[in-house]
């Protein structure tokens, strides 16, 4: 594309002041011959050939918000203590063997494990479809998806009215005419979320570790829930006075404060993993963005190493506020239900408005939280630093980073969607031609287990999807926004239909 290139051939760029390099833009023919540029405020370009700049590797790397990550651990450690006590306790309990020893022989058994195993495979196999469809169509694909959220929203609006749940249907409403008006809006910024889309999908597939990181967190996160499950069932028995494991130092203050200890925990534990989990892939998407040589090695690997080192306290620190969001917003589900039971309509009224304004504050952290973790994988500073960064982002490039996040997660929520009942089709297929003895003798059963497959298809759909390339663009996003000469250099003709689709990608954020 002969339009891109002025920008091939300036000199290399290695970050830095980003006004000189808008400056330079302007200039025909672009920036004149020079040598190595480096910039006044220290963020330095990637450079894997023995090279250690401020990104990804820093020339004096040094750990972060180290009180999150000790306040963290000693959390972990305690929430550790307690499910070794609780779970041996329960463990020995003679009511706890019979009781359930015949539900573990009526489901778990060699047929559930064959459905669940093909049922995961058969979500591999879609989702890379899915991703080769997303490849092939994206500018369908993102105008179906737009369309079908917009839909959506309607459809449950317009439920919520019939089984008459005012207070509910207010609420959606409100929310089906802001999508109503979003659309038009949104609409006009798909062209970018395509070429950024692409982009990704290309770079995962170079850099395939980004699925396998993004599966590994899936499993470690199952893992943990089902650990965490099992803990506070086990915390109940072994410490109620009515437990039937209850024993020494049994009590209600017990329980109470074992329970509190262990919901907190697994709150807290399981936004670090999603943080990890993130930031690693970020990483290996950003060392793409940034390498110009050879590929280096382990990139997965170092990008971890990262994140449990270095930036682990950040992470922590981050992780530390969605959990308190996720508790606050639990406890007040707990009161809508119970004040629903009651019938209490003026206190489920408000607390379904309570409810809505957690959810809203909560998306936007976790959303501001992202560009937090992105800024931590590329530069390695601190949460409150990153923090400060990603708001300066947020104020002057924060309506186009939303506008294509939610485009680019709509694409992964239906698929994922899509993915989820073709596994639970299959898993009843499955159990209607073969049926297995548990089903003959409880026929709950069957329904528990396709639930369970349309869960497991679900989140592997999401993990590939949203955890890998949703993670990817909004990497390659933050990147536009904080070094666009990098593409500009790397590949002129992709930085030139950038440019087309998204003028402003030539204006840098300014720190």
């Amino acid at each position: 594309m002969q339009q891109g290139a002025p920008y091939a051939q300036q000199a290399p760029y290695q970050g830095g002041d980003q006004n000189q390099y808008y400056n330079q833009q302007q200039q025909p023919g672009g920036a004149p011959q020079q040598g190595y540029y480096q910039g006044g405020d220290d963020k330095m370009a990637l450079k894997p050939d023995n090279y250690q700049g401020q990104r990804f590797e820093p020339s004096k790397p040094k750990f972060n918000d180290i009180p999150f990550a000790i306040l963290f651990i000693c959390v972990f450690g305690g929430f550790v203590a307690v499910s070794v006590i609780s779970i041996y306790g329960f463990s020995n309990s003679s009511s706890n063997s019979v009781s359930t020893a015949g539900g573990i022989s009526k489901t778990l058994n060699g047929q559930t494990a064959v459905i669940l195993m093909f049922s995961s495979a058969l979500a591999l196999v879609l989702s890379v479809l899915y991703i080769f469809l997303v490849r092939t169509f994206p500018k369908i694909i993102l105008e179906a998806t737009l369309a079908l959220s917009v839909l959506t929203t309607i459809a449950y609006c317009v439920y919520l009215w019939v089984k008459g749940q005012t207070a509910g249907a207010i609420i959606m409403t409100i929310f089906a005419v802001i999508g109503i008006l979003a659309y038009w809006f949104m609409r006009k910024r798909i062209p970018l979320a395509k070429i950024i889309l692409i982009s990704v999908i290309r770079a995962a597939d170079h850099y395939k570790s980004t699925y396998v990181m993004a599966l590994s967190f899936l499993v470690v996160q199952t893992a943990f829930s089902v650990w965490a499950t099992w803990t506070l069932v086990a915390v109940y028995q072994r410490f109620s006075p009515d437990g039937s494991a209850a024993g020494s130092g049994a009590s209600s203050g017990a329980v109470t404060g074992l329970v509190v200890l262990v919901v907190f925990a697994y709150y807290w534990t399981s936004e670090v993993i999603k943080a990890v989990a993130y930031t690693s892939v970020a990483g290996i998407f950003g060392v793409w963005y940034y390498n110009q040589g050879p590929d280096p090695r382990h990139v997965a690997l170092s990008s971890l190493r990262r994140c449990l080192t270095y930036s682990f306290g950040s992470l922590c620190f981050g992780s530390l506020i969605l959990a308190i969001l996720d508790i606050i917003r639990a406890i007040v589900y707990q009161v809508q239900q119970q004040e629903a039971s009651q019938g209490d309509m003026v206190g489920f009224a408000l607390s379904c408005v309570a409810g809505c304004i957690i959810g809203c504050i909560d998306w936007l952290i976790t959303f501001f939280n992202r560009l937090a973790y992105t800024n931590i994988a590329l530069y390695g500073n601190s949460f409150i630093t990153a923090s400060k960064e990603t708001w300066q982002l947020v104020k002057q490039k924060g309506i186009d980073a939303l506008i294509n996040d939610s485009l680019i997660n709509n694409v992964w929520v239906f698929g994922s969607y899509a993915i989820g009942l073709g596994c639970g089709i299959f898993a009843y297929a499955y159990l209607s031609i073969s049926n297995p003895q548990y089903v003959q003798n409880d026929s709950s059963y069957f329904s528990v287990i396709i639930f369970f497959a349309i869960g497991l298809g679900l989140n592997i759909a999401l993990s590939l999807g949203s955890g890998s390339i949703g993670t990817g663009c909004t990497t390659m996003f933050v990147c536009l926004a904080e070094d666009p000469a990098v593409i500009a250099q790397k590949d002129p003709e992709l930085f030139e239909a950038l440019r087309q689709a998204y003028p402003q990608v030539i204006h840098p954020i300014d720190h």
